[in-house]
């Protein structure tokens, strides 16, 4: 029964995705009719001759890159914070609210000083590493109230986003992004070389992770059961943390911090496909990741049309209530 419920959660959250891609290929402050849409997307796999330059440029060079960067980041949002729940069996678990996601800021930034945004993503990379083995330290608090993992984690995150601050504001502003970008996330700068060096980082690291999923299942027994089953689970903890930094460190690197992903998608997932396995867990979420931040980049691009907010913005509105609900409600359920 949970596999046929993961092959319709599956299906499901595919035509979402599409239907998504589409909206987002469809909409945006240059009216592009839909014809010229098709006929550029077919232009470019020889199907068509081009049509428009300017929708051919709108809909292939700023359009697409920006959907395709918003899915991979979107996947690495959904798929670490299921990864972080399982690992610590803790429900509100989350890469920007334990401090990963802020101390991938502070990495992308200082990686940001190179100029380009593979330094960005590489430094953003090493710094979500860094600060997922931190996490790993403050891990003994797991067993603890969930709320009182998160707010030490919060503390962390703080003291990091102080010093993404002073990196920001002494740099120099033609190469590193401003504070919002890294506080709030922005996908407008997105091009194919972004998208490039992000599906050689958050798509290896995402499927790395899901190859992770029988270990998870095991942890989320417990640390005796887990020993007691030949697991050695510091070094488990240790190699699904580094995964973790590194896959939620290259999307920080590109597009900033969009939070709230990885807190919601997987309690989602977990009601679509109740006491499914954590492969199953962890590949819906990063499609459901990618679901939400497209539909997030929708919204944040037509509310106040022509100007755009912040799509961290959008994903904080719906996610901040859901951790509010969850860390007030004292029968939770652990992953």
């Amino acid at each position: 029964m949970t596999g046929s419920s993961a092959r319709r959660a599956a299906l499901g959250l595919l035509i979402a995705l599409a239907g998504a891609a589409v909206a987002n290929l469809l909409v945006g402050p240059v009216q592009v009719p839909a014809g010229d849409v098709w006929r550029a997307l077919a232009s470019a796999v020889g199907l068509a001759e081009p049509g428009d330059p300017l929708a051919r440029s709108v809909v292939l060079t700023i359009r697409l890159p920006r959907i395709v960067a918003a899915i991979l980041a979107g996947m690495a949002a959904g798929i670490t914070g299921a990864a972080l729940q399982g690992t610590f069996r803790n429900p509100v678990a989350d890469p920007h609210l334990l401090g990963v996601g802020p101390g991938a800021a502070l990495g992308g930034a200082l990686g940001s000083l190179t100029g380009s945004v593979q330094g960005a993503i590489a430094g953003g990379m090493v710094g979500g590493m860094f600060a997922a083995l931190i996490v790993r330290r403050l891990g003994a608090t797991r067993a603890s109230e969930p709320s009182r993992f998160v707010l030490t984690g919060l503390a962390l995150g703080a003291v990091i986003i102080a010093w993404v601050g002073f990196v920001v504001f002494a740099a120099d502003r033609t190469r590193v992004p401003p504070i919002d970008f890294w506080l709030l996330g922005n996908l407008a700068a997105s091009t194919w070389s972004t998208v490039a060096t992000m599906v050689a980082t958050c798509g290896v690291g995402a499927a790395a992770l899901v190859l992770a999923g029988r270990t998870l299942d095991v942890l989320t027994l417990g640390e005796s059961d887990a020993r007691r089953l030949g697991v050695d689970v510091d070094m488990a903890t240790f190699v699904i943390l580094i995964g973790v930094g590194a896959v939620i460190g290259a999307a920080v690197g590109a597009v900033g911090v969009i939070a709230f992903i990885g807190l919601v998608v997987p309690h989602v997932v977990r009601k679509l496909i109740p006491g499914g396995h954590h492969r199953a867990i962890l590949s819906l979420s990063a499609i459901g990741g990618a679901v939400m931040i497209l539909l997030a980049e929708l919204v944040a691009r037509v509310v106040v049309s022509p100007q755009e907010v912040p799509v961290g913005l959008v994903t904080a509105a719906v996610g901040g209530p859901v951790f509010l609900w969850l860390i007030r409600k004292p029968d939770i359920p652990r992953p």
